[in-house]
């Protein structure tokens, strides 16, 4: 029996540690004022984000979410990209995924590093969180990373994606299993996929964070965080990401590896990546588990804390520049 208890001590400790140890020290302590060059990248975040996710948009709503991939288009083609459409067909309206891509040609195909966010809002939901929010970072990332050389034999790809709300999540009408799917048969590699997903709502108040079990039994009561999230196949990816974005980034942030069976793990666009075996991490202010205006038509812009988007936002910077240049 002692044998037994000690084996089961030792299981649980393992366990444990594998979820939520780390690298890197989680930023503590007061937040220190935004630089100039960082107000105006606020600024631009709140311009998007009230741009995409003013209205419901979705397959329900064709011409608002026609609006919000147009004004995606035109951002990316005015920083200088070549925007790429992959389109398909929902319920009779033609909807399309939006790429832009950076490579640098090695021997062979380059391996990929995929950035993506999705762009569509639940059903009966204005989706500025939801996932305004996600977009609106990935579109001043692709700003920030205009001139990022990446490394030999690498390319870096931007999608914004459609369709990942319910009720296209998990069917061959999902905007990121239609991407990966597309990447699987051209038999590509993708060596790292971050899942930008609700990335714009803080609170430093006791009790403004839930979690599913077991995370509720280790981590913080307040929702001041960002979030790093993996399957245990991407806990490699997952350890390599939150250590870059505890480099270059004073805010705080959280690691966990779960299980995809555990609610709000496999919940956005890094799941179709899983599907193939590849390493995937999602960032995400943890959503239904924090935000009270989630998949509502109160998740409106005016409800966001641009200043913590924006600290996130230049601590991706640096993770995707990382990732992009690295040679691993």
């Amino acid at each position: 029996m002692l044998v037994f208890a000690a084996a089961l001590a030792l299981f649980v400790g393992f366990s444990v540690w594998f979820m939520t140890a780390m690298p890197g020290s989680r930023h503590r302590g007061s937040l220190q004022p935004l630089g100039v060059e960082d107000l105006s990248l606020l600024a631009n975040l709140k311009a998007h984000v009230l741009a995409v996710a003013s209205e419901e948009h979705n397959v329900g709503h064709p011409e608002a979410l026609e609006r919000s991939a147009r004004y995606i288009e035109a951002t990316l083609s005015g920083l200088g990209y070549a925007v790429t459409r992959q389109e398909f067909e929902t319920q009779g309206v033609k909807v399309r995924n939006l790429e832009v891509r950076r490579a640098r040609p090695g021997a062979g195909k380059p391996r990929l590093v995929v950035i993506g966010a999705h762009y569509d809002s639940a059903q009966g939901a204005v989706g500025a969180d939801d996932n305004g929010s996600g977009v609106a970072g990935l579109l001043e990332l692709a700003r920030l990373l205009k001139s990022v050389q990446p490394a030999e034999g690498l390319e870096m790809r931007v999608v914004l994606y459609v369709n990942e709300e319910l009720p296209w999540f998990g069917t061959e009408k999902m905007g990121s299993l239609v991407h990966a799917s597309g990447l699987a048969r051209e038999e590509r590699e993708v060596v790292a996929m971050l899942s930008l997903e609700t990335i714009g709502w803080y609170s430093d108040v006791p009790g403004s964070q839930r979690y599913p079990f077991p995370f509720n039994l280790l981590y913080p009561s307040a929702g001041d965080f960002i979030g790093f999230v993996a399957n245990p196949r991407s806990r490699s990816l997952l350890h390599r990401v939150i250590g870059s974005f505890r480099r270059h980034a004073a805010f705080p942030s959280e690691g966990a590896v779960g299980l995809e069976s555990i609610p709000g793990i496999s919940w956005s666009d890094q799941w179709a990546y899983w599907k193939f075996g590849w390493p995937a991490v999602m960032v995400t202010d943890t959503a239904p588990f924090r935000y009270p205006y989630y998949h509502t038509l109160r998740d409106t812009p005016d409800k966001l804390d641009y200043d913590g988007l924006a600290r996130v936002v230049k601590g991706l910077e640096g993770v995707v520049r990382e990732l992009a240049t690295a040679p691993k």
